[in-house]
C-alpha cells in the first residue's frame, strides 16, 4: 500500500493530438506534492511530436514510442517510470486538480486500484450535436462499469506494485485494452475502486463519422480478444436492433442535459449509437 504521498508517473501517450499541452498543464498544477509527479509523454508517431513540451517543467519525460497504439504507448512509458504509483489519462483530458491526490488518498485507505470519475463535456451545452449529447450522458461512465470489473484508461491510478503483478498492457490490441488488463487484474485479486471525487474532464465526441470510428474501434478490439480466447464469442442478440425508445424517458431525467434541444439531440444520438453499433458488430464479425 503507498504511503499518504507517495511518487507518481502520471502515464499520457499521444498522437497528433493539439490538446496535448493543456493537458500537461493540468498535470503540473495538481496540488500533489510537486518533487513527487513526473509526466511521461509517450509519443506514438505524431507527424508533429511535441518535444518542446519537456522544457515546460523538469518533471516532463517525453519519450516515442514506434510501435502502433496506445497501449504499446503506455507499456513504454511504464518501462522509464520509477514511481510508486502509476497514474494513467489520455492527451485530450483535462484532470482536476485534486484528481491525483484524490487517487492516491484511496490508494493510502485500501483501495488497489482505483478508477476515477471521467466528466463529459460538449461544445456548447445548449446546442449539442447528437453524439455529444448521448456521450455527456453515457460515457465513460465509471460508476456503471467498476462494478462489472472494467475501468478506462482515460482515468486510472495503481500502484506500481500492483502493475507489475499484473503484467503489461495487451499492445496488439487496437481497443479494449484496458478492459483486458482490467479483468487480469480482478483476476488477481485486486479489485477495482471507483472514486467519485478523483475527476479529469474529457470532451464528447462530435460527429457521427468520430462516434462511427469508435465503435469499429471497439467491436475490432473485441473480436481479437475472442479470437485469442479472453472473451466468449457471444451472439449479436435481437436488442441490438430494437428502436431505444427508453432514450425519451433517459432524456428527460438526464440531469446533464440543459434544455429541450440538447435532450432532443440526446435521443437522435441514442438512435444513431443503437444501430451504428449493430452495424459495426457485424462488419467486424
Amino acid at each position: 500500500m503507498p504511503s499518504a504521498d507517495p511518487s507518481v508517473d502520471v502515464v499520457v501517450p499521444v498522437k497528433d493530438d493539439p490538446r496535448l499541452e493543456a493537458c500537461v498543464r493540468a498535470l503540473l498544477a495538481q496540488d500533489h506534492p510537486a518533487e513527487k509527479l513526473r509526466i511521461v509523454v509517450a509519443d506514438n508517431g505524431s507527424r508533429h511530436p511535441r518535444t518542446d513540451l519537456a522544457d515546460l517543467d523538469p518533471r516532463v519525460t517525453f519519450l516515442s514510442e514506434p510501435r502502433p497504439g496506445s497501449y504499446a504507448a503506455r507499456n513504454a512509458a511504464v518501462a522509464v517510470a520509477d514511481g510508486d504509483v502509476l497514474a494513467f489519462t489520455d492527451s485530450d483530458t483535462l484532470p482536476d486538480p485534486s484528481w491525483v491526490s484524490s487517487a492516491v488518498r484511496a490508494l493510502a485507505g485500501g483501495a488497489r486500484v482505483v478508477a476515477g470519475r471521467v466528466r463529459v463535456y460538449p461544445r456548447d451545452p445548449r446546442r449539442p450535436h447528437p453524439v455529444e449529447a448521448f456521450e455527456v450522458v453515457n460515457a465513460f461512465r465509471q460508476d456503471r462499469t467498476v462494478p462489472r470489473g472494467f475501468a478506462v484508461t482515460a482515468n486510472l491510478v495503481v500502484p506500481r506494485e500492483v502493475f507489475d503483478a499484473v503484467g503489461p498492457f495487451d499492445a496488439d490490441l487496437p481497443s479494449g485494452g484496458d478492459a483486458e488488463w482490467c479483468g487480469r487484474a480482478v483476476a488477481a485479486g485486486f479489485p477495482l475502486t471507483y472514486v467519485h471525487d478523483a475527476v479529469v474532464s474529457h470532451p464528447a465526441r462530435e460527429s457521427y463519422a468520430e462516434a462511427w470510428k469508435k465503435l469499429c474501434r471497439v467491436q475490432h478490439g473485441r473480436q481479437l480478444r475472442v479470437r485469442n480466447g479472453e472473451e466468449p464469442p457471444g451472439a449479436l442478440s435481437a436488442k441490438a436492433f430494437v428502436p431505444p425508445v427508453g432514450a425519451l424517458a433517459r432524456a428527460v431525467r438526464a440531469a446533464e442535459l440543459d434544455g429541450p434541444r440538447s435532450r432532443l439531440a440526446y435521443v437522435v444520438g441514442a438512435f444513431y449509437m443503437r444501430y451504428g453499433r449493430a452495424a459495426a458488430a457485424v462488419k467486424h464479425r
